[in-house]
């Protein structure tokens, strides 16, 4: 009986579901960690740069006070060297020497926290530096964290597909899964980059995604039992491709229901939901390899 990827790949989706949960973990663990961290460092950032603004403000206020006094000080000396009330009090409300006065008075305040603006965008721009680093940083580590939940959720629905050896679990962890990931990713760059043509060289990309999952799947699991062309076919290819197309229909479906209820809660689960939909469809290649190496020693064994 001809094996069905389509319907393993369904049949796989459902009885492996509990290891969503092992991504949801991980992806919400390293979340947690991250958003601890990131609100610490805006904190401790925050509290730094106030500090700074607030020992800025009474640098310049203090230098301020001293100037403005000598100012006064100053004018003081100066009506007091009329010495006639009346002299005084003409000299006080004349327009001219009220005018000069202010205007000598903002000058001295102005002369006197001069550079304060700077200063304070100096402050402003280095909380806003180490803001970006702390968010980058943090990024980083939550990606990080993605990058460990898809390796872990990988290699516990391979349970059952599994093989030993250093080489082959390279294969199946790390080698296969990275190519992959560039593929796509090149795929996604050259879709925006060349537009139209983009989409035939997308679906393209799409079909060398599926037949590396399957080539992949056959150096793990061949044996000298099967042989390359017997697994890499078009029409193996197409039909891992629709299986995969399948479950990632079923995730849109999930995430359009999600974000109608809640974008962020669509974005919590989805991200775990993603990474193990993306692993059974790569791992129902291995599925469909090792049917084919059992229907082969069966048919070995078969008395002639």
């Amino acid at each position: 009986m001809k094996n069905n990827m389509i319907k393993n790949s369904l049949r796989n989706f459902g009885a492996n579901a509990v290891y969503i949960f092992i991504a949801m973990g991980i992806v919400y663990l390293f979340l947690l960690i991250g958003i601890v961290f990131m609100f610490t460092g805006v904190v401790a950032n925050l509290k730094g740069a106030i500090t700074d603004v607030a020992a800025l403000i009474k640098t310049s206020a203090d230098g301020s006070s001293a100037t403005v006094n000598e100012f006064l000080s100053y004018t003081l000396d100066e009506l007091k060297s009329y010495g006639d009330a009346a002299e005084i009090l003409k000299r006080v409300f004349d327009p001219e020497w009220l005018k000069s006065t202010l205007k000598g008075f903002f000058d001295t305040l102005n002369a006197s926290t001069a550079g304060f603006d700077g200063q304070f965008t100096d402050i402003v721009n280095d909380f806003s530096k180490s803001l970006v680093a702390i968010i980058a940083a943090t990024g980083v580590w939550c990606s990080v964290g993605i990058m460990i939940a898809n390796y872990v959720t990988r290699f516990a629905i391979r349970r059952k597909t599994a093989k030993r050896g250093v080489k082959k679990f390279i294969i199946a962890h790390t080698l296969a899964p990275f190519v992959q990931s560039v593929v796509i990713v090149g795929a996604v760059i050259l879709l925006a980059v060349i537009k139209l043509y983009g989409l035939l060289l997308f679906a393209a990309i799409l079909l060398i995604v599926s037949g590396l999952s399957l080539t992949s799947a056959w150096l793990i699991h061949r044996d000298g039992k099967l042989k390359l062309r017997d697994v890499v076919t078009f029409k193996n290819i197409l039909t891992h491709l629709a299986a995969s197309l399948i479950l990632l229909a079923i995730n849109l479906v999930l995430a359009v229901l999600l974000i109608l209820i809640n974008p962020v809660i669509a974005v919590l689960i989805m991200i775990p939901v993603f990474i193990y939909t993306l692993n059974i469809a790569d791992v129902n290649a291995e599925y469909f390899v090792c049917a084919e190496i059992s229907k082969t020693q069966s048919a070995q064994e078969q008395p002639q």
